[in-house]
């Protein structure tokens, strides 16, 4: 997976309006190019600081990744600048318990509309996590998991772990898609009180976007 914010220059915001609406015209085109080579592409404006544009993106494929972001970077001549990649892998998690008689299809999952709003949330943990025994780490992770679901604001939040051992400055980035943005703070703010997040050593930056109508960057 690659979550990719973008932030547009000052040079961007000084051209005429018809100038904006040629160059989104591209970032349509190439939006449309690359989506069928995807697994899932989804769009956001950005709430966050320093960025104006979010992609979300699962591909096989890296090759297809730096295509479309080259390809993002070319077209726009200079009008546009990364200000974040999170590049990671989608795995199940080996604390929740595999059914055999359950085979999910993770590829319909991540190709269900977008909810309102989409948060990345990369984080890392302290060593000494990983030198406790698995089964304590389990019972730990369990009661976090327990935590989350069972929260009775947690209705409707998607969530996928995904892992970036040996490939970020970070070792998971868990992504979540969110109907309510107040209910999604309800939920984070009662996980502070996780044993889990004793061995939290980072947790930033996050990236928050939202689904809204493109015409504000013309």
């Amino acid at each position: 997976m690659l979550v990719l914010s973008l932030r547009f220059n000052r040079d961007w915001w000084r051209l005429q309006s018809l100038d904006r609406k040629d160059f989104s015209s591209k970032l349509k085109e190439i939006e449309d190019k690359f989506s069928a080579q995807f697994i899932s592409l989804k769009k956001y404006a950005s709430l966050s600081k320093d960025s104006h544009l979010i992609y979300w993106i699962s591909s096989d494929d890296t090759l297809k990744l730096s295509d479309f972001r080259f390809s993002i970077l070319s077209n726009l001549k200079g009008y546009i600048e990364e200000t974040e990649i999170f590049l990671s892998v989608f795995r199940p998690s080996p604390y929740m318990k595999k059914n055999s008689s359950t085979t999910i299809d993770y590829k319909s999952i991540l190709n269900l509309p977008p909810l309102r709003y989409f948060v990345a949330y990369p984080m890392k943990k302290d060593p000494e996590w990983y030198l406790l025994p698995f089964e304590e780490r389990e019972n730990i992770m369990k009661e976090h998991i327990s935590m989350a679901i069972n929260n009775p604001d947690n209705n409707g939040i998607r969530s996928y772990t995904t892992y970036s051992f040996g490939i970020g400055d970070y070792e998971f980035v868990v992504i979540y898609e969110i109907p309510d943005l107040r209910n999604w703070v309800n939920v984070v703010e009662k996980l502070r009180e996780a044993k889990a997040r004793k061995w939290i050593t980072k947790e930033e930056p996050l990236l928050v976007g939202e689904v809204r109508d493109f015409d504000f960057l013309v």
